[in-house]
């Protein structure tokens, strides 16, 4: 369902970017400015942004524990070079 979302949302991307282009032209033609497009018509595609996840204590320990434990083996990998 999601890959399925995400390429309606690439699409739709795809297609304002191309009525980007043809008003643009029109625009051009017309003589008309970048201003007589309504601004609902500008509107990029991108996505709202997704709110962060908030992390318990336990998930920041835990995550904090595996990075103590991968820069250790870093640096025991790099001393015995």
């Amino acid at each position: 369902m999601d890959a399925i979302i995400d390429n309606l949302r690439a699409e739709r991307a795809t297609l304002l970017a191309a009525i980007g282009k043809i008003d643009a032209a029109l625009a051009a033609l017309t003589g008309a400015g970048p201003k007589a497009e309504p601004a609902a018509a500008t509107d990029t595609g991108a996505a709202p942004r997704r709110r962060r996840r908030k992390m318990t204590d336990e998930q920041k320990r835990a995550i904090s524990a595996r990075m103590k434990k991968s820069w250790a083996a870093r640096k025991r990998k790099a001393a015995r070079q």
